[in-house]
């Protein structure tokens, strides 16, 4: 075997695994699921469980939040070693990354020892990686470096002429993080000292950094001689990786210049440089260059194509390292390895979203689509999920749940949208798109369309369009006057235009006749209804306006009675007017409604009256809770006039609640922040005089302006005696005192709250524990608080989540669910577990649902489950 074949064999063996640890660092680099610093996780567990009467109900749990904190880490590439002549400098190019989960700067150090002491050390930045100072300045530090982010610089060591041929210097460079100073990594660089020749060698790409695919990408190689004798035999080699693609007959050298050098001949010796690509070699650039004089500077060129879809970064796939050998004149020098070229691959967003077709729902059903949303883009993405648009009725409700439609999906990338957590490329979610339609919706088809937005690239998006194609009647009718077909509103509702309207003077009483038309092969009764809400999403009508339904005899009733299968009722709808009511056209709807089988239908009104003062408080609502128990029930009060309402100056309107029950009782707070929930700093009210200084878009001054609304908040409280079946409305009335610019007074605005004591109630409780080392048992007790401190990628988390029969009943066949939150994986170090029952869980390291189902729980009895998870490295 001769020398060349021999130095072409140790370079090659020596690439491979100097390949394999480059792949080894970067895989290790590029996990793109790690948990940011900073990064939210959360999640609420949801129980599905029957009640005395048979029906299925669903709770779900408070939030329990996680902050994950920082780790710094650093790694530092590559320990190299290298020949210099007295009095030259020796250079060494090296790559810091970032390999904490959030930003942090790196202080570089060199410690030198051996026979040899550099006159100068110094640190430059090498923006490209090429191997060579980007300017004269020199550096101490990377600068902040953000996650994952990583940093080409040059250790320049000046050899002084006092130097001998054989001494060494042994250069120990440390870089350690800004944030945790004990967070380091070394390298060590070792400088030989010698009198014969000295080849150094760097590359360079042209660009660094762009798009996958990338066409004609040229790497240059650089070799000087700074010896004192001519190098020969200058071996060099380079092993493309997976993601460049040699480009034929595009290889230069310096000293033909233009010249195409061939490349499929591994003899063809062209003016002093053999040349291939392959031939020596597979897949690998092999160049031999007979001589370097002293001295003597030369370039080798060729291109490569960057393949396509190769994910976001700096992969092992886009990564490439000359290694260089030569004889200097007296000995063959070890093969060493010059600077790698890295091209990162740019991220793109690309997402495709699929909705789904629901054949028929019943009257005031729910549907559940399931739309899949697949991340095409070539980076870890999260994308947000939003409706678009909707023909369906009003008043139907939208929500996006996690795969099952058990748990709701929550915000994991802090922008206040439900999104679908990171994905990675190529994966998808099936999420479940909830649509509660509104008691009495009929027809079809409706479309609604949901939109899925890159978290990337918010000018990434795609929509996905869920159908459904009916939604079947029980069959009723509601007219005017009479069941006939030519009766105002016969058909279907709802009518775009009133079929029917009466003039009023202000403070008169006018009467609509209703009739309701059985069309089911069953009898029925109906409920009886009025609003302003055409959805009846918010039963509400004009401030001072109310409406009684009465029957032929004059008694007031609020239901049809018993209607016999073709049969009709007939009733009459009293509307009253305010005595302050002005000219205008008010739309009142109507509307009858089974409570059996959810059967509606809608007619549309009118009555002709002039312009008014108007105060609106909406919506009515109903509910349950348990004897002793609580319910908080939201009202929008509404200016619905053109003043200035209860300022306390011009005009009061005082606040009011009363409830209908003896022991119950209420109390009216205002939703100061205006999120929707009642919290410890939201005011107790009386009068629209103390609405001031609130903020979140709820009233900053006292009383209302006209259009203006602000979010009250009754809390109700059940007797602890009260019987299961227990009945109250609690009434909130603003009630506007006195005339405002010569106009009288509002009738009062009222909303009603009923609240039925129930025999059958579970409650949930979520609580987490932080487990450090991930052995299954929490470093401190299970609470509700958010954990602020100490969690850090890697780490686990225990989840307890307790549901209790608060009622005094048994429940059955409950089913306690929860899910592994965005930035985690099931840890089964110690396996997921219940107080009793049967539990399900996924994998180990894999996502999903862990659940607990039990058969039966009585009243005051818990279910306990408990379970752990891993924040991702």
């Amino acid at each position: 075997m001769s020398w060349i074949q021999f130095l072409r064999r140790a370079l090659a063996d020596v690439a491979a695994l100097w390949l394999v640890g480059l792949l080894a660092l970067c895989v290790g680099h590029e996990a793109g699921a790690a948990a940011p610093a900073g990064i939210t996780i959360g999640n609420q567990a949801t129980a599905t469980y029957s009640d005395s009467g048979s029906v299925t109900r669903t709770v779900t749990s408070n939030t329990v939040l996680t902050t994950v904190q920082q780790v710094a880490s650093v790694s530092l590439a590559a320990n190299a070693a290298k020949t210099v002549s007295v009095g030259g400098q020796v250079v060494y190019a090296h790559t810091l990354v970032n390999t904490g989960n959030g930003p942090d700067s790196f202080n570089l150090a060199g410690v030198q020892s051996g026979s040899l002491a550099f006159a100068s050390l110094q640190f430059f930045a090498d923006a490209n990686g090429d191997g060579v100072p980007d300017n004269a300045t020199p550096i101490t530090s990377t600068g902040t470096l953000t996650m994952g982010q990583a940093v080409h610089f040059v250790a320049v060591g000046s050899v002084p002429s006092s130097a001998v041929s054989g001494n060494v210097n042994a250069l120990v460079i440390t870089a350690s993080s800004s944030l945790t100073p004990g967070a380091q990594a070394a390298v060590t660089d070792t400088t030989t000292v010698t009198g014969q020749a000295v080849l150094s060698v760097t590359q360079a790409l042209d660009v660094t950094a762009g798009p996958s695919p990338s066409a004609g990408r040229i790497i240059t190689i650089t070799y000087s001689n700074t010896g004192n004798t001519a190098a020969g035999s200058l071996l060099l080699t380079e092993a493309l990786p997976a993601g460049m693609q040699y480009v034929p007959g595009s290889a230069r050298w310096s000293s033909t210049g233009a010249t195409v050098l061939t490349d499929a001949d591994a003899a063809d010796n062209q003016s002093g440089i053999v040349y291939d690509f392959g031939a020596t070699l597979g897949n690998r650039v092999t160049a031999t260059i007979a001589s370097v004089p002293a001295g003597a500077t030369g370039t080798l060129s060729f291109r490569v194509d960057i393949a396509p879809g190769l994910p976001a970064g700096a992969l092992p796939a886009t990564a490439a390292t000359v290694r260089y050998g030569y004889h200097d004149g007296a000995v063959l020098l070890p093969p060493a390895a010059a600077n790698t070229v890295q091209y990162r691959v740019q991220a793109g967003a690309a997402l495709t979203f699929s909705g789904s077709t629901v054949t028929a729902v019943p009257q005031g059903g729910v549907v559940q689509f399931t739309d899949l949303v697949t991340n095409t883009g070539n980076a870890v993405d999260s994308f947000d999920l939003a409706t678009l648009s909707s023909n369906f009725p009003a008043g139907t409700t939208f929500q996006f749940f996690q795969p099952g439609g058990l748990t709701p999906l929550l915000d994991t990338n802090g922008n206040q949208s439900p999104d679908t957590g990171p994905l990675t490329p190529g994966a998808s979610l099936a999420i479940v798109v909830r649509a509660t339609l509104p008691p009495g919706a009929s027809g079809g088809p409706y479309a609604m369309v949901a939109q899925a937005t890159s978290g990337n690239d918010t000018a990434v998006k795609a929509t996905a369009t869920n159908t459904l194609q009916a939604v079947s009647s029980s069959g009723v009718d509601l007219s005017n006057n009479s069941a006939a077909p030519t009766a105002p509103g016969h058909g279907p509702g709802l009518e775009p235009a009133p079929v029917l309207l009466l003039p009023a003077a202000p403070g008169a009483t006018v009467r609509f006749t209703l009739v309701a038309a059985n069309g089911a092969s069953v009898a029925d009764s109906y409920q009886l209804q009025a609003s302003t809400d055409p959805s009846f999403a918010t039963r509400v009508l004009p401030a001072g306006w109310s409406v009684v339904f009465k029957r032929a005899d004059g008694a007031v009733v609020d239901n049809t009675g018993m209607v016999a299968s073709g049969g009709q009722a007939t009733v009459h709808a009293d509307v009253t007017l305010p005595s302050g009511a002005l000219p205008g056209t008010t739309a009142l709807y109507f509307r009858v409604v089974s409570p059996t089988t959810g059967a509606a239908d809608r007619l549309h009104d009118a009555v002709v009256v002039g312009l008014q003062r108007g105060l609106a408080l909406t919506p009515d609502h109903s509910g349950q809770a348990t004897a002793g128990g609580t319910i908080v029930y939201s009202h929008m009060l509404v200016n619905t006039g053109g003043a200035l309402e209860g300022d306390g100056v011009a005009g009061n309107v005082p606040l009011t609640v009363a409830n209908s029950a003896p022991g119950f009782s209420a109390v009216l707070h205002w939703d100061r922040n205006n999120n929707g929930v009642l919290d410890p700093a939201d005011p107790v009210v009386t009068d629209l005089s103390q609405l001031s200084g609130g903020s979140n878009g709820a009233s900053t001054a006292a009383g209302l302006d006209a259009g203006e609304s602000v979010r009250l908040l009754v809390k109700v409280t059940t007797p602890a005696g009260a019987a299961a079946g227990t009945a109250n409305t609690t009434t909130v009335t603003a009630a506007a005192v006195g005339a405002l610019a010569g106009v009288a007074a509002p009738a009062a605005a009222v909303a009603t709250s009923a609240t039925t004591v129930i025999s059958s109630h579970v409650t949930l409780l979520k609580q987490q524990a932080l487990d450090a080392n991930c052995d299954g048992t929490p470093e401190g007790p299970y609470a509700v608080a958010p954990i602020t401190a100490g969690a850090q990628p890697g780490m686990c988390l225990r989840y307890e989540v307790t549901a209790t029969n608060a009622g005094p009943v048994a429940v059955t066949d409950l089913v306690l669910s929860d899910a592994v939150p965005a930035y985690t994986v099931y840890s089964a170090t110690l396996a997921a577990s219940g107080s009793s029952g049967t539990i399900t869980a996924p994998a180990d390291g894999s996502a999903g649902l862990v659940q607990v189902a039990v058969a039966s729980l009585a009243p005051g009895q818990s279910v306990v489950l408990r379970f752990g998870v891993r924040i991702l490295p």
